[in-house]
C-alpha cells in the first residue's frame, strides 16, 4: 500500500460504510447496521452469514439496534486467548426475516472481565450468561441469576474452562493422591 491509499483510508470518515460490501441482502443488513454503529466494524462472510466487531462499552448499545433486524439470540460463546489475555465472546443472532446469521464479537480482560446483560433484549441470554459466568467467570452486570448453574457448589468458583486450569491438579485435590490416570509402572493410561 503507498502513501496515497493509506491517506485515501484515513480521509473517509468514521460513520461512512465501505464500499466494499456487496449489494445483497447480507451487504444491506450490515449497511444498515453500521450506519447507524459507526464505532462497529462489520463484514459480510458468505451468503447468510455476516460478522461484526464491537467494543465491549458498545456492545449492549449494538446489540440492542441489531435486534431490530435480528430477532433471536442462539447462543453466546466464549473464547479464552489466554496469550493475549482476554475473552472474546461471540454473540450469535438469527435473523428470522432476512434468514441471516449474524456472529457480533467483542473482546474483555480475562482479569475482571464484565459485560452488560443482554437479558432484556433477549430473555434467553440469561441461560448463556450464567454458563460463561459458571465457565469462565465472567460477570454479566444486570444479571439477577449469576451463581451455582451446573457444577456442583464446591466446584463453582474454579472456572474449569479457562485454559489455565489444571484439570489433574483439581482431580487430584479432590479425590486424592490415590486417584490417577496412569498405571503403575506411569507409562500408559488407565483409563
Amino acid at each position: 500500500m503507498d502513501m496515497n491509499e493509506k491517506e485515501k483510508i484515513e480521509a473517509q470518515p468514521a460513520g461512512e460504510v465501505k464500499s466494499e460490501l456487496p449489494d445483497t441482502k447480507e451487504g444491506r443488513l450490515v449497511k444498515y447496521l453500521l450506519e447507524r454503529a459507526p464505532y462497529a466494524e462489520g463484514s459480510v462472510r458468505r451468503e447468510r452469514r455476516v460478522e461484526f466487531k464491537v467494543p465491549p462499552e458498545r456492545v449492549h448499545e449494538f446489540l440492542e439496534l441489531a435486534s431490530e433486524k435480528f430477532e433471536m439470540l442462539m447462543q453466546i460463546s466464549t473464547v479464552d486467548w489466554i496469550k493475549e489475555g482476554e475473552f472474546e465472546l461471540v454473540y450469535q443472532l438469527w435473523s428470522v426475516s432476512e434468514s441471516v446469521h449474524a456472529f457480533v464479537r467483542t473482546r474483555v480482560p480475562r482479569e475482571n472481565a464484565k459485560l452488560p446483560t443482554v437479558m432484556d433484549i433477549w430473555p434467553v441470554a440469561e441461560t448463556y450468561e450464567r454458563e460463561a459466568h459458571e465457565f469462565f467467570g465472567i460477570i454479566f452486570e444486570g444479571n439477577p441469576r449469576l451463581g451455582p448453574f451446573i457444577l456442583e457448589p464446591r466446584e463453582y468458583e474454579k472456572h474449569p474452562l479457562r485454559k489455565d486450569f489444571n484439570t489433574l491438579g483439581h482431580v487430584k485435590a479432590l479425590y486424592g493422591e490415590d486417584f490417577d490416570r496412569y498405571d503403575e509402572s506411569k507409562t500408559n493410561y488407565v483409563i
